[in-house]
């Protein structure tokens, strides 16, 4: 076989963590800091989430996780870039509001827009400018009592917008206040036409896969470190398989092994199970992966499905930056296991040791150039 060199697979990296997911997490103000939660906080535009659980946690407690995951809508229209800056849509999307978006195109070759935290970025192409190559950005905060029409800073950008940064280009956006108004008639977006796009799940169920034994507690060889590498990367390509829906995978592959030589791993222990995914397309921001994580941490820890069950959540990330570009992530919510306590920390009879929940996340940068 010949051996093709891709000079992108230098700069891929996978960065993984290992540890226990906290008892109770406030869904006002989650962890920002550690992982996982970091890791969803620090991607904020995503295009796909895929969620993997087995099929029986997927019946018991699935309407109730749709009850608290909220409807969510994003909208596509087309208009320059100095519309960021005109009237209404500036009062009240940029001054006042909360909205996030991005423009149409690919990662270290068009000029990309993002709007975040009432702040622009502006990625553009060097070679257009002064005949350098790579590629230049300019952040600009749109929130200071400095940025409004009229003052000598503020005129010099809205120039640069209408002179420079002129051509119309496809914009994804989406209001992230309490109360979004899309629909409503009077919303500053509408008059851009847009196409309104509702977040709709679509489900796949696949029967009898062959699962890893994520609830053994030898799982984990944590006192080896090349070992535990070893079955991250193996649990990684699984989830990887799942998320393709690979017959590799399943009970009744009987591929020859001159053509894959793959093993599920740990194989002698694993359990063919049936699987739902649940995957979303689109627009997809931080804050809705971590209430849909939250929600199913809640849910699938309850007692009603046995407390005892894993649950796998991938996000694809729009890698619209220009160095070390996020990818996405993916993490896996391993089975709970009772905590030990200690001698002297137990004084009371009756109290049980608070069960624990093991997580694995791994976090992709560098190897993606996704685009819209």
């Amino acid at each position: 076989m010949f051996d093709f060199e891709d000079p992108l697979m230098d700069k891929e990296k996978c960065l993984i963590s290992i540890g226990n997911l906290p008892v109770f997490v406030d869904p006002a103000q989650p962890p920002q800091k550690r992982a996982p939660f970091s890791a969803i906080l620090g991607h904020v535009f995503n295009h796909k989430v895929e969620l993997i659980l087995p099929r029986h946690i997927h019946e018991a407690a699935w309407s109730s996780i749709l009850g608290e995951v909220k409807p969510y809508q994003y909208a596509r229209a087309i208009f320059p870039l100095s519309g960021l800056l005109e009237g209404d849509f500036f009062t009240k999307y940029i001054k006042i509001g909360n909205v996030l978006m991005i423009s149409e195109g690919r990662r270290g070759i068009d000029n990309v827009y993002t709007l975040k935290d009432v702040g622009v970025s502006l990625v553009d192409d060097l070679d257009l400018y002064i005949n350098l190559t790579g590629n230049l950005v300019v952040e600009i905060n749109l929130r200071p009592s400095s940025m409004l029409h009229g003052k000598k800073g503020f005129e010099r950008i809205s120039w640069a917008f209408k002179n420079v940064l002129n051509n119309s280009v496809t914009w994804l956006f989406t209001d992230l206040s309490k109360s979004p108004s899309l629909t409503d008639e009077d919303a500053p977006i509408k008059k851009y036409h847009p196409q309104i796009i509702t977040l709709s799940p679509a489900e796949i169920v696949m029967e009898k896969v062959l699962v890893p034994p994520f609830g053994s507690e030898t799982l984990l060889p944590t006192e080896d470190r090349d070992a535990l590498c070893r079955t991250c990367d193996e649990l990684q390509e699984w989830l990887g398989l799942a998320s393709l829906g690979s017959d590799r995978i399943l009970e009744s592959d009987s591929i020859d092994p001159y053509l894959s030589r793959y093993q599920v791993p740990q194989k002698e222990e694993c359990k063919a199970t049936d699987l739902v995914k649940i995957t979303w397309r689109g627009l997809i921001p931080s804050s809705w992966v971590m209430m849909l994580l939250l929600s199913v941490l809640r849910k699938c820890g309850s007692k009603s499905t046995s407390a005892g069950h894993w649950f796998g959540l991938l996000v694809s990330a729009m890698g619209k930056d220009a160095v070390d570009g996020k990818d996405g992530y993916s993490v896996v919510a391993l089975p709970f296991s009772s905590a030990k306590r200690e001698e002297e920390n137990v004084d009371s009879k009756d109290e049980e040791p608070s069960p624990r929940r093991k997580y694995i996340c791994w976090e992709y940068v560098g190897g993606n150039v996704a685009s819209f």
